[in-house]
């Protein structure tokens, strides 16, 4: 077997030119406000369909149309949002291609377009995951809220344009990280655990890239299964003769859907590193510890998507094991290095809690907690009950909206001043974090209370004693949650639109003194 090489030096981190550093403020202001527009739109869809589930305003066609524009929508433009804030934390340390990263925000518009047209004009509403034969057989008639298949055709596409576009992000860290530390073993951190280097060293690898590492390899791996079923999917709607294994389908879609979901919020423990040092006033360094956590991450999240197919009877009993034993193992390592080592950086340092650490801390709380609500439906005694019920949007909507969300906010509103060249507003970023925070509790809780009463998910509207009262409640937490997303949203569109002229400037902002990290 052959081994990594670790030389004891790297290349020092590359020299940006000033036009470099022009094009990636621009493309990634361009992000910012693609991103905040598409994810605020995304979000009053979801007070819209809790607001069908309370009174039934919506026709049913309408709402499962709605529920898979904004179930596909947020998953995909909250991973490519983070993917671009990663991609600017480590733009000084890693030379990154912009034509790549152009290419990315291309390919990601162009899916979103694909969906919003697929379910808003065709009424395509599968749900995100869009199980086989369902895209190619959608119902006996429009009236009976089908859609002509053709639709099809263009969420499939957009489908494999987002895991593309993943993919290439992928790539390209992949390839700039070779080139700035000379092989990946000290891309990731192997001379760390090797005793080669020391933490701290100026040449040594930071956090935030072994974050990115880990998931540009995963991203560049799950594209693979991820082409073989929209291929299968698309020759199907194409020749419906044409026949695959229903559990084949299931288990690569749910296999691709997972591992990019996951992405979101180990994406957001990315930023936390770069961002939350600056704020505490301390450094969070590479250690054989995290390395280690990470590297195993990068294996552990492969296998949890099992928990998803307990109820498929024809799945062998040993995935099911597999999936139940992966879930638990793959939410200690980075979860517990990340959210105990942000606490501990944070620890009796003093420091201000402006909106940048106050989202980063919310979302360690909304990966903490959709994540143990995730724990408890991935153990088969209670899946059996909490399967396809409420609970499973419950510790979603936590683990994404108030986790991966959140870490993106925190990252937007700490680089800023460098991208638009002025900052956010603290105090309407205070205020909303507060308006958001407050209803999205309200709302997850109320998704949370739901499963435990069997309460089943992607309903319209049912006659079932209490769902139209929890939902009600729901949609009190959607409307107060909607406040802040309006306020920030446009205080985001006040700094950076005027921010795209190419004239402003990206003034430095130097960096913090440092101190240790508490015992």
């Amino acid at each position: 077997m052959t081994t990594i090489p670790i030389t004891p030096q790297a290349p020092a981190a590359p020299q940006w030119s000033t036009h470099a550093n022009e094009a990636n403020r621009r493309m990634t202001a361009i992000w910012v406000v693609t991103g905040g527009v598409l994810l605020a739109g995304l979000a009053l869809l979801g007070l819209l369909l809790r607001l069908t589930q309370s009174t039934g305003v919506l026709p049913d066609r309408w709402f499962y149309a709605i529920l898979t524009l904004h179930g596909a929508g947020m998953v995909a433009v909250t991973l490519m949002a983070l993917a671009a804030t990663v991609w600017y934390i480590v733009r000084d340390e890693l030379p990154l291609s912009h034509r790549v990263n152009v290419t990315i925000y291309c390919l990601a518009v162009t899916a979103a377009v694909l969906v919003v047209i697929a379910t808003l004009a065709g009424h395509f509403g599968t749900g995100w995951t869009f199980l086989y034969p369902l895209p190619s057989h959608p119902g006996p008639s429009a009236a009976m809220g089908g859609w002509n298949p053709a639709w099809s055709y263009l969420y499939e596409v957009a489908v494999a344009l987002v895991a593309l576009a993943f993919a290439l992000w992928g790539a390209e860290i992949l390839r700039a990280g070779v080139v700035r530390f000379g092989n990946p073993g000290r891309m990731f951190g192997l001379d760390l655990v090797s005793g080669h280097s020391k933490p701290g060293d100026p040449n040594t690898t930071t956090p935030s890239i072994i974050a990115a590492g880990v998931m540009a390899v995963n991203g560049v791996f799950t594209v693979i299964p991820g082409a073989v079923i929209v291929i299968l999917m698309l020759i199907n709607n194409a020749n419906t003769s044409f026949t695959m294994p229903a559990l084949f389908a299931k288990e690569l879609i749910y296999f691709t859907g997972h591992m990019l979901v996951n992405f979101d919020i180990y994406l957001g423990a990315a930023i936390a590193y770069a961002v939350l040092p600056a704020y505490a006033k301390r450094p969070w360094q590479a250690n054989r510890v995290l390395v280690l956590a990470w590297l195993s991450t990068m294996i552990l999240i492969i296998f949890p998507y099992f928990h998803h197919l307990y109820m498929d009877f024809a799945q062998p009993t040993g995935l099911a094991i597999v999936g139940q034993v992966a879930s638990y193992a793959s939410a200690l390592p980075s979860a517990v290095v990340t959210i105990f080592g942000g606490v501990l950086l944070v620890y009796r340092s003093g420091m201000k809690w402006t909106p940048a650490p106050l989202f980063l801390f919310a979302g360690f709380a909304g990966w903490t907690i959709g994540g143990v609500g995730a724990l408890i439906d991935s153990t088969p005694s209670v899946n059996e009950y909490f399967h396809n019920t409420l609970w499973v949007p419950g510790h979603f909507h936590t683990y994404m909206a108030l986790g991966a969300v959140m870490f993106l906010l925190g990252g937007v509103y700490h680089a800023t001043p460098l991208i638009a060249g002025k900052p956010l507003s603290e105090r309407i970023g205070s205020i909303g974090a507060r308006f958001i925070l407050t209803g999205g509790w309200i709302v997850v809780l109320t998704f949370f209370a739901s499963g435990a009463m069997s309460i089943p998910r992607r309903y319209a509207h049912v006659s079932i004693p209490r769902f139209e009262a929890m939902a009600t409640i729901g949609l009190v937490g959607a409307c107060i949650a909607a406040i802040g997303v309006l306020m920030i949203a446009g205080d985001v569109l006040r700094v950076y639109l005027p921010g795209l002229s190419p004239q402003v400037p990206s003034p430095p902002v130097p960096a913090p003194p440092l101190e240790e990290v508490p015992s």
